[in-house]
């Protein structure tokens, strides 16, 4: 009773203070601004952005949250102070409660005060939530969590802020406590965390919502689950600690006959704490001893000496067919038993065989042509001894591994494959079964502060998918529990719950699962993957792909071959794919659903280019295939880039009748040439001129590269009338490139096409 009485006393004296009554109210309300701000009118200028109700609620903790973080500070150190430094509440000292209890009192007032911000965010959260259309269970579920760690959040900063009241009895601890407020928060994450690396520190981080952390309300916040529950643990306890520490330090001033009470109550406390550590310090040894050794396997990106790019990317050897058993065995552990087909060469009796594992998989045993060998395992590389061939090989393989990839890329935290309860990635390029030839799959840069490694940085997938043969391919897996999909043609559900997919003369095949997706192959010509909500969205958006595909094989003489799918799924950027178009895996192209691009057209207005951006890049995919991102990158007088999208051109100006201003609507998206064509107005010196005159002078009067000059010239053939000539050129040239797989295909070989087609020339 004596208790309830105290902490009643320390409520009223918190909320008699205005500030700390309107605080929380202030708090809510700029919660609420913020997130609908996000949602409404956010967007103000031509860029690129993640637009996701979960980034921008952790841009606003990461921010308001850590404000909040000081208003408790202070209410802590004003109720420590109160009683110590204030001569009218010196009557205080005469109630019969021990210090254990008034300091009990106070902590709990304070603790119970903090959760009404917590309430309030909760609140807010899940009510802002629903308008961006999050469904009502996951926002449940992911809110709870964050107001788990919202509350631990303050209860540690409580504890805090009245230790450092009662150690520092003058006023200075206002400053002190300012100080360890900022470096607690912005101060550790910006110049600590962040500029070195040091993330194993997270856990001492007063807000633990970061500002440069994951949006992410599936991959990454679960992949992060196993670390933030220790982190909690240990938070928990230290807060523990901290409370131990005060009521020590204020009993002192008492007499007290329970002295030696006191002090094993403090031993046990602080032995807790040490041993709460011990599993958050022992996860990041192992994740940390782990990374170091990805390190050790990879390549060196860049030559050291002369700054010129390395070819990491090896010779491949012919593979028929893959079939590939995969039986996961726990949590991330797989043991996979892979058989290749491998024809052999002519003339060739002997042969060398080695192939490119993920580097941390054990090779249990390697069997060729039903023949135990012995083989040598350095990094990714398993090399076999000089053994005969015949005319078709089978190569087996049992390894096993783990995939719960955690890594640093210029200081952001990525996870790059992992298997994880129903979360699973594994990308064709990390090598999770035998690529035939030696591929590194880990290439090494050197940032400011340290070395990083990435395993797709420079297109790399992209080289890699143009030199590997096309194969067969067959994959079970069993004891998934949760739907895997994949970039693979077709996929079954076996008798036994086992998953099977297969490909036929494909370059690779890529696994993955995510909560809430699904594979949609109704009302369009190619699969989607995606979640449910965004499929009808996207199947509008593609609902005439059918209709482009013919208007082109009308008029290229060839029947359009491809197989690929669309995945629209969240957090590529959690496994270091970028967000633009280097997102092409094996047979499909990868896209996040959380990207949103702006672009402020002719008339000023501000569009969302992001769907027009999609279906370019899908487009371009079926005519080319990979052929446009690895020439465009890998060759600097190529013109593949800048013809691919002449043909897009053709399309929006024949097909959809676009104007030219309106091609300004490419701007911001990888087709940034199609968007020179709009310059022709703002750019021109005249506006009585006629659009022919413009092009004229727009190709003329400036020093433009040879792919602006491309699409300048189909597009100013087309002002003149001559569409049926410009796709005849764009007929013969798909030949070359596509039909007689040409590369590169240079500026010099286009005029070539260009003045055949032309008599005159047509242009320079």
């Amino acid at each position: 009773m004596k208790f309830l009485k105290q902490l009643q006393m320390e409520g009223r004296f918190i909320f008699k203070n205005w500030f700390f009554l309107i605080a929380p109210f202030i708090y809510w309300a700029g919660m609420a601004f913020w997130l609908s701000n996000e949602k409404q009118g956010g967007i103000h200028y031509y860029s690129q952005y993640i637009v996701s109700f979960y980034r921008a609620n952790n841009e606003f903790l990461a921010i308001g949250h850590t404000l909040s973080l000081g208003v408790i500070f202070l209410a802590s150190v004003l109720a420590i102070r109160r009683d110590k430094q204030t001569v009218l509440m010196d009557w205080t000292n005469s109630l019969p409660n021990s210090f254990l209890s008034i300091i009990l009192a106070k902590y709990l007032s304070l603790f119970l005060y903090s959760s009404i911000f917590t309430l309030f965010f909760y609140i807010t959260f899940i009510w802002q939530g629903y308008t961006y259309g999050e469904s009502f269970n996951n926002l449940m579920e992911h809110g709870l969590l964050l107001a788990i760690q919202s509350q631990l959040s303050y209860g540690v900063s409580i504890a805090l802020g009245m230790v450092l009241a009662v150690l520092i009895s003058n006023r200075i601890v206002y400053i002190i406590v300012f100080c360890a407020w900022m470096f607690g928060t912005f101060f550790m994450e910006g110049y600590i965390i962040q500029r070195y690396s040091l993330f194993f520190l997270k856990t001492f981080h007063l807000n633990q919502f970061f500002l440069d952390a994951s949006y992410s309300s599936d991959w990454g916040s679960r992949l992060a689950r196993k670390e933030t529950i220790y982190s909690q643990l240990f938070v928990f306890f230290f807060s523990l600690f901290l409370l131990a520490i005060t009521i020590i330090k204020s009993s002192t001033d008492r007499i007290s006959s329970f002295e030696k009470r006191k002090w094993a109550f403090f031993g046990v406390v602080t032995i807790l704490t040490l041993a709460s550590f011990v599993p958050y310090g022992a996860f990041w040894f192992d994740r940390v001893n782990h990374y170091e050794q990805l390190k050790s396997s990879a390549v060196n990106h860049w030559d050291e000496d002369t700054g010129e790019t390395l070819n990491t990317v090896g010779e491949f050897y012919d593979v028929d067919s893959y079939s590939l058993v995969m039986e996961r065995q726990g949590n991330s552990k797989i043991a996979v038993h892979s058989t290749m087909k491998i024809p052999s060469t002519e003339n060739e009796e002997v042969l060398p065989v080695h192939f490119t594992l993920y580097p941390t998989f054990e090779v249990e045993s390697v069997i060729w042509n039903g023949v135990e060998t012995a083989f040598v395992k350095e990094g990714h590389l398993i090399t076999l001894p000089q053994i005969e061939g015949q005319e078709v090989n089978t190569l087996e393989v049992h390894y096993t591994g783990t995939l719960h990839e955690w890594g640093l890329v210029y200081g952001d935290e990525k996870y790059f494959a992992f298997l994880d309860k129903g979360d699973m990635y594994f990308p064709s390029y990390i090598g999770w079964y035998p690529l035939p030839g030696d591929y590194p799959v880990f290439t090494s840069m050197q940032g400011q502060m340290e070395t990083y490694i990435n395993t797709i940085q420079y297109n790399r997938p992209i080289e890699l998918n143009q030199k590997l043969p096309l194969s067969d391919f067959e994959v079970t897996l069993k004891n998934f529990g949760q739907e895997v999909f994949s970039t693979g043609h077709e996929s079954s559900i076996e008798a036994d719950g086992s998953q099977f997919f297969n490909s036929q003369d494909a370059k690779g095949i890529t696994l993955f699962s995510n909560t809430g997706l699904v594979e949609s192959k109704e009302n369009s010509p190619f699969p989607i993957i995606a979640h449910e909500k965004n499929i009808p969205i996207l199947q509008q958006q593609l609902d005439d792909i059918s209709e482009v595909e013919d208007y082109f094989n009308d008029w290229l003489g060839e029947t359009i071959q491809y197989n690929m799918k669309l995945a629209y799924i969240p957090s590529l950027t959690i496994v270091g794919a970028d967000n633009y178009f280097l997102n092409h895996f094996d047979e499909a192209v990868f896209f996040d659903d959380s990207v949103q691009t702006y672009v402020h057209l002719t008339d000023g207005n501000l569009m969302n280019n992001t769907m027009t951006d999609l279906k370019a890049r899908l487009l371009s995919f079926m005519l080319f295939g990979h052929r446009i991102a690895d020439f465009s990158y890998y060759s600097e007088d190529s013109v593949v880039d800048a013809v691919a999208q002449a043909y897009l051109l053709v399309l929006y100006k024949d097909f959809y009748g676009v104007d030219w201003e309106e091609f300004d609507q490419f701007n911001g998206t990888q087709f940034y040439y199609l968007s020179t064509v709009s310059h022709i107005n703002w750019m021109s010196s005249s506006s009585e001129m006629t659009t022919l005159d413009k092009f004229e002078e727009l190709i003329d009067s400036h020093h433009l590269q040879y792919n602006d000059l491309v699409v300048l010239m189909v597009a100013k053939e087309i002002e003149k009338g001559n569409m049926k000539e410009i796709k005849e050129l764009l007929k013969d040239v798909y030949q070359e490139i596509k039909i007689n797989n040409k590369k590169p295909f240079t500026y010099k070989e286009w005029m070539t096409n260009w003045n055949r087609t032309f008599e005159s020339g047509g242009m320079r």
